[in-house]
C-alpha cells in the first residue's frame, strides 16, 4: 500500500505542477524604440565634356582613356600631327551621403554624334570607360569620400573612310545610384 501512496502522491504533484504552469492569468508589455535615418540622395554633375580632338577622316577609331584622358589612334592616318585640338577624358562630379558605394552605369549601346547636316553625317561612339578615385572600373562601382567623388570617362570613336568634314556633337547619359 505504501506503493500505491507514493504513486498517487506523485500523480497528484505532477497535475498540481501541470495546472501551475497553465494558471497565468497576468499579461506583460514591453516598450521598443524604432529609428530611421535619412540620407541626401546621390547626385550626378557634368563636369568636362569628353573631348576626341580633330581627327582625319579614315576608317578607323579614336580613344579617349578614362584614366588620364590620353588620346590613341587605331591607325596613324586619323592622327593631325600636332592638330589634335582640345583632348580629354569627361568628368563628372557626384555627391552623396558620407562614405558611400554607388554603382555606375555607362551607355551600353553607341551614341550617335551628328553635324546637323544629317544620317551621313554621323559618327557612333561606344566601348564607354570609367575611372576616378576610389572607382573600381571592372565592376563600374566607386565609394564617395566625405560624401563626393569625381568620375573621369573615356570611350571610343569610330570614324568612317569618307568621313564629312565638320563639328560633330552628341549626347550620352551616366547614371549613379547608392548601392
Amino acid at each position: 500500500m505504501n506503493t500505491k501512496m507514493s504513486k498517487l502522491a506523485l500523480a497528484i504533484g505532477a497535475l498540481v505542477m501541470a495546472g501551475g504552469v497553465m494558471a497565468q492569468t497576468t499579461a506583460t508589455t514591453n516598450d521598443a524604440t524604432a529609428n530611421a535615418t535619412v540620407i541626401s540622395p546621390i547626385t550626378i554633375a557634368n563636369g568636362l565634356t569628353l573631348e576626341f580632338g580633330k581627327v582625319v577622316a579614315g576608317a578607323g577609331t579614336v580613344t579617349i582613356a578614362a584614366a588620364d584622358g590620353a588620346r590613341t589612334d587605331s591607325v596613324p592616318a586619323l592622327t593631325p600631327g600636332g592638330q589634335k585640338g582640345t583632348v580629354r577624358a569627361a568628368t563628372f562630379n557626384v555627391t552623396g551621403d558620407g562614405v558611400s558605394t554607388y554603382a555606375i552605369t555607362l551607355p551600353s549601346t553607341d551614341v550617335t554624334l551628328s553635324d546637323g547636316a544629317g544620317v551621313p553625317n554621323t559618327m557612333t561612339v561606344n566601348t564607354f570607360k570609367v575611372a576616378g578615385t576610389g572607382v573600381d572600373s571592372l565592376l563600374n562601382t566607386g565609394v564617395l569620400a566625405a560624401g563626393v567623388a569625381t568620375l573621369n570617362v573615356g570611350a571610343t570613336l569610330n570614324v568612317a573612310a569618307l568621313q564629312a568634314p565638320g563639328a560633330y556633337t552628341g549626347t550620352y547619359s551616366v547614371t549613379v545610384a547608392y548601392n
